[in-house]
């Protein structure tokens, strides 16, 4: 099978996958007599059905907001760009954090810092920004000054500061956990020592020796790295009051009517798939220039 081949069966199930998932809200529905959870397959295949149908007309574009028609590219614009700036930003800034910070822990003796950074990293994602802003808030009460934003006003007015500083915070606290444990394990490696015995110095020791045999173990993470960033992408929009694309398909999932709109779902899935697949890029990209950099002797 060639690579084309397989990246047009991945491309093809990938798209199968999602109009499956997408079914489940239309298909799994609770009885209005007994209360119990019932499946309803002819309604997931008529959902499926039409989507397939409105491609040419355009209809499976368009959804209802209230009592008004929308079309669905034309509104998730802003919400995919502030979701892809966030994201984009933390990944960039948390995996070249993770990285540089990764070394200085494998290098330093301070046992307190490696201590702190293993506590929060059992803490979840939602309870970092809670206490984010808790802290701000706290910080305002004593001091009669606000820094930041801890939430959204408005649309025109979104919080940058603590969101951003969020989606660093996360994805690189499992960075630098990761890369100082591959580089301390690689810093026993015989030839590590045998470079040493050939009186080499100890930054070039580490970023030209070191370094880049700890890169394709981050290569190799990249995708839990962006999952991490993603994971808890809805409770991070919900909690600072962002229209990202999670806020934006939550919202308008079901009309004021209480009907599921099949066609928002797929074509939101479908947009988070292409957000990730930027990232992963954008990973990737930067993980190129590190080993182009330092992947040398």
């Amino acid at each position: 099978m060639t690579k084309v081949t397989r990246y047009i069966f991945m491309i093809l199930g990938t798209l199968s996958f999602v109009l499956a998932i997408a079914m489940f809200p239309a298909v799994l529905k609770q009885s209005a007599f007994d209360g119990s959870l019932r499946f309803h397959w002819s309604e997931g295949w008529t959902s499926l059905a039409r989507y397939l149908e409105g491609i040419a007309n355009g209809d499976s574009f368009r959804y209802l907001a209230g009592q008004k028609e929308l079309p669905f590219f034309r509104q998730i614009g802003s919400s995919f760009l502030l979701s892809l700036i966030y994201l984009a930003t933390g990944a960039a800034v948390g995996l070249t954090m993770g990285i540089a910070l990764g070394i200085h822990f494998a290098l330093s003796r301070a046992k307190g810092l490696r201590r702190l950074l293993d506590v929060t990293g059992v803490l979840p994602d939602f309870v970092i920004v809670l206490l984010l802003q808790f802290a701000i808030v706290l910080l305002s009460s004593a001091t009669g000054l606000l820094l930041v934003q801890v939430a959204s006003i408005t649309a025109d007015r979104p919080a940058v500061a603590l969101p951003i500083l969020s989606t660093i915070i996360v994805p690189s606290g499992y960075m630098i956990r990761n890369v100082a444990l591959h580089m301390s394990q690689t810093l026993t490696e015989d030839y590590i020592k045998a470079a040493k015995a050939r009186g080499l110095k100890k930054r070039y020791l580490i970023f030209f020796h070191a370094l880049p045999n700890v890169l394709p173990f981050i290569k190799a993470d990249a995708n839990k790295f962006l999952a991490i960033l993603f994971g808890n992408l809805f409770i991070f929009e919900y909690l600072f009051n962002l229209n990202g694309v999670t806020a934006f398909l939550f919202s308008n999932a079901y009309t004021t009517f209480k009907l599921y709109q099949y066609n928002l779902v797929v074509n939101g899935i479908l947009a988070l798939l292409l957000l990730y697949a930027i990232l992963f890029a954008l990973v990737r990209a930067l993980l190129f220039g590190w080993e182009k950099v330092f992947a040398h002797e």
